[in-house]
């Protein structure tokens, strides 16, 4: 079949290999299988790609234990966790699984685990809702690239989001910009899950900026790393792009335009077989479609939240809480709208993912009259500008503006 096929073997490697497998030749099977599945991921044949990089690993398992097979499996399995990062989700049980494994390969072989894999790890935490172990993978990051400058983009991109996330928004602003200044915009560098760092970093980053008062400069930000996307022709890298500048443009209250981000981001997942990323997109969808439906709006929130929640995603759960509260506002069912943002609340401070909390206090105080009402106002204040989180400042003190004329 080689020589008969030569001229086609990116048609026919699959085939190939499973006629080596078939024969004995395990060995000589997995190239023709890596290879197989280089070309259905060049083809977004996510799914493909997955059984493919499966079968490989699992041909491997039937050679003789050694450095150099467990070097083969730890490339495989490289590969692997951008095909199944792609088309599960951050946080799928098997992703988790493939990166337990990379972990102990890699401490196997150098006593230690690469940047790039506690950036994986880190990113996962962060999915699953813990915190802790995030800001603790982030430190360890940090410390190794201060010796290894080479990963110095990725350990301030954990640390940037990791900070943003418990609201240390100058720090996460600062580390945020150190990334940048480490990514080689003439050389672009990808994560251990195949984003491009210079994209997934300024995408993230607008996010600090808004918060921090620089609208502008985190709209700019966001247009910059969907073009940049683009110019690379990455479209997993595209798809992440869109989906964090939806998220901008919902908290600035641009119903347009997250709408917009938000439906070119489902209609690359829906066209590229990506996960995660369309049903975050679907809960923009649901805000923005809710402002003229709301009833359309919480059926398309909860929707997307059970299936964020059959794949472990919990990131940012208190902020599409926050939404689905809104939406559920515009109802006027004020009993379920309070029941949610309690939950929420509780969540985030249980959690410590508190960079939406002063806007969620906000919320609550509008279920709220009097001296509780004011009560809870300041408390969203002053957590804001501990926070220094300027653009929520502002919009509390509207609030509380407007609340006082009635």
């Amino acid at each position: 079949m080689e020589i008969l096929f030569a001229n086609r073997l990116d048609d026919v490697s699959a085939s190939i290999a499973a006629h080596l497998d078939r024969g004995g030749q395990p060995a000589r099977a997995i190239p023709f299988l890596e290879r197989a599945a280089t070309v259905a991921e060049r083809l977004s044949a996510v799914e493909e790609a997955i059984r493919c990089f499966n079968y490989a690993l699992a041909l491997l398992d039937k050679l003789p234990p050694g450095r150099g097979r467990d070097e083969h499996e730890l490339a495989l399995r490289s590969s692997l966790s951008v095909a199944l990062n792609s088309g599960r989700g951050y946080a799928a049980p098997e992703v988790e699984q493939n990166l337990d494994r990379v972990f102990t390969l890699s401490r196997a072989d150098r006593g230690h685990v690469p940047v790039r894999w506690l950036w994986v790890a880190y990113t996962m935490r962060f999915m699953l809702g813990d915190l802790k172990a995030m800001r603790a993978i982030s430190e360890e990051a940090l410390a190794r690239s201060l010796v290894d400058p080479s990963c110095r983009c990725e350990a301030c991109q954990t640390m940037g989001a990791t900070l943003l996330t418990v609201g240390e928004l100058a720090g996460a602003n600062r580390y945020f910009d150190d990334a940048l200044a480490a990514y080689d915009e003439d050389h672009p560098q990808s994560s251990a899950l195949g984003s491009d760092l210079g994209v997934f970093t300024r995408s993230w980053s607008t996010h600090a900026l808004w918060l921090l008062g620089d609208e502008a400069g985190a709209v700019a930000r966001a247009d910059y790393a969907i073009a940049a996307a683009r110019r690379r022709d990455h479209k997993y890298s595209e798809t992440l792009a869109f989906a964090y500048a939806g998220l901008l443009h919902q908290m600035r209250l641009d119903t347009e335009r997250t709408l917009q981000c938000a439906e070119a981001a489902v209609g690359l997942c829906e066209r590229y077989g990506f996960a995660y990323y369309g049903d975050w997109a679907s809960v923009l969808i649901g805000w923005a479609r809710g402002q003229n439906d709301p009833g359309q709006g919480v059926k398309i929130i909860e929707a997307a939240l059970a299936r964020l929640d059959a794949n472990r995603a919990q990131a940012r759960r208190p902020y599409y809480l926050s939404l689905l509260a809104g939406t559920y506002s515009r109802l006027n069912e004020r009993a379920q709208t309070r029941i949610i943002l309690d939950r929420a609340i509780d969540m985030a401070v249980d959690r410590g993912d508190v960079w939406w909390l002063p806007a969620l206090y906000l919320q609550r105080s509008e279920l709220e009259s009097g001296a509780e009402r004011e009560a809870t106002l300041l408390r969203a204040l002053a957590l804001a500008r501990t926070q220094q989180s300027r653009a929520l400042e502002q919009r509390i003190l509207s609030s509380s503006v407007a609340a006082s004329r009635r």
